[in-house]
């Protein structure tokens, strides 16, 4: 049941303010709104208010709002093709807006969850200090989490740490250089949460499998499992497991994100919550959601050319339903942060230069504004047509990809 919510509520959250943008430059530029649509028809909602009709429609995969552009067949508008070029770009926008508002919602108003991680050290290169040490105190002060200890060790440059080690507690001097971090990180448990439609997951590992080997290679720590898949140069990585006491294998391919490898785990564990100051928040949330936009159409570019992985790393109907439900069960902020996420990528998915979408759309209306004069309605029907293949043909690709994903698991 709350998977079926999460994704209306998601969903419907995304596509309303999208068409929502283009409603409200439409009216603001003065052209007319014909129709303003919520999934698609046959309609289950009518309604007539001045001169557009408002509908919610039975089939939940989009939205509409119907107003004249003046592209191929309709009428040429006598709104200056400039203003039109708002009324199409004013969707993917709102998305923008969407993603940066829940993201100041989460980290300002609801609070974001982070790890609570003691004060074990993982990964070092620090002398003085050895795997497995527990900091007890920075210069005399009781550190009680990894937070803690690296905001007085960042605050401070010098000092010493109290450490114990085994059964012995002994003193280790630090010196940090004026524009350097600390040299070591903390021992995070290699329990692992795995995302709904990351290669870890569809390989067959689940949130609370721990990680035993990389490659043959032990890890105890998960920066050592970060390191391995980082390092990794070759197709398939064999990952050894343990659930329930029972050890597997899992041949997990990675896939690159911003140039690097990643397979969908992080460390699970205890969390807290934790809020920014309302002016920090506002701050972090327009940078996260153009950094994410950002990342997206670099992402975009570099599948663009090539498809299979454009295919590997979309996901259809089932993966959106599937990866909502799950993160609204881990709570609200996660939820949120998904549904950011998802605006993103819808607003990317929109400004691709197909006709029947906003970018193709765009596209028309620029030539026209060049030229000063439309594309004919022949060349408008034919790239519609194309256009409309290649969605075709990519929602078949995806939604192929999640019955796959679903018979895989099932195997």
């Amino acid at each position: 049941m709350l998977s079926v919510v999460a994704v209306v509520v998601g969903l419907g959250m995304i596509v309303f303010f999208h068409e929502l943008g283009h409603f409200w430059v439409s009216k603001a530029v003065g052209l007319p709104v014909e129709r303003f649509s919520i999934g698609f028809p046959p309609f289950v909602f009518r309604k007539q208010a001045g001169e557009t009709e408002y509908c919610i429609g039975s089939i939940p995969l989009g939205g509409y709002v119907k107003v004249n552009l003046g592209v191929g067949t309709e009428t040429v508008s006598s709104v200056a093709w400039w203003k039109r070029a708002l009324v199409v770009l004013a969707g993917p926008a709102m998305n923008l807006v969407l993603a940066a508002v829940l993201m100041f919602v989460v980290l300002g108003v609801v609070g974001t969850e982070v790890p609570v991680v003691a004060t074990t050290v993982g990964t070092v290169h620090m002398a003085g200090l050895e795997t497995g040490d527990k900091i007890l105190k920075v210069s005399g002060t009781p550190v009680e989490n990894w937070t803690a200890l690296y905001e007085l060790v960042e605050q401070q440059g010098s000092g010493e740490f109290l450490v114990q080690r085994g059964d012995e507690t002994l003193s280790v001097p630090f010196d940090l250089s004026p524009d350097s971090v600390p040299g070591f990180t903390p021992l995070l448990p290699t329990i692992v949460e795995s995302t709904i439609g990351m290669p870890a997951y569809e390989a067959g590992i689940r949130s609370g499998d721990s990680i035993i080997s990389v490659n043959s290679a032990p890890v105890i720590d998960f920066s050592e499992l970060q390191h391995e898949v980082s390092q990794f140069d070759g197709s398939f990585l064999e990952v050894v497991f343990a659930r329930n006491a029972v050890v597997d294998t899992a041949w997990i391919e990675p896939m690159d994100y911003d140039g690097r490898n990643i397979i969908g785990v992080t460390a699970l564990g205890e969390t807290e919550t934790m809020k920014l100051p309302p002016a920090r928040a506002f701050t972090v949330s327009i940078r996260a959601a153009l950094g994410g936009a950002g990342t997206f159409f670099t992402s975009l570019i570099q599948m663009a050319v090539k498809p299979a992985e454009l295919i590997r790393m979309s996901g259809g109907p089932v993966f959106v339903a599937e990866t909502l439900g799950q993160q609204a069960g881990f709570g609200l902020s996660r939820f949120l942060e998904t549904i950011a996420y998802f605006s993103l990528a819808i607003m990317g998915f929109n400004l691709l230069p197909l006709p029947i979408l906003d970018g193709g759309q765009f596209l028309f209306i620029l030539y026209e504004g060049i030229r000063r004069k439309p594309a004919s309605a022949k060349v408008v029907q034919v790239a519609q047509h194309i256009g409309i293949m290649l969605l075709l043909l990519l929602f078949a690709a995806v939604i192929f990809k999640d019955i796959s994903r679903v018979v895989t698991r099932i195997r």
